[in-house]
């Protein structure tokens, strides 16, 4: 009986943990967008000059 109480009330703690929102992934991302800076975009700047 302990180990059903324990299962049902994982299952009822689980749906609170889904969200009710239709938001899909690519929409949250524009909130977290990243941005490059200088060096994050495959063109390093040249090395310092020597002296």
């Amino acid at each position: 009986m302990k180990r059903v109480f324990l299962a049902l009330a994982a299952i009822i703690i689980n749906t609170f943990l889904f969200s009710c929102t239709n938001e899909t992934v690519s929409e949250m991302d524009q909130l977290y967008g990243s941005y490059d800076t200088e060096g994050d975009d495959a063109d390093p700047p040249p090395p310092p000059p020597e002296g």
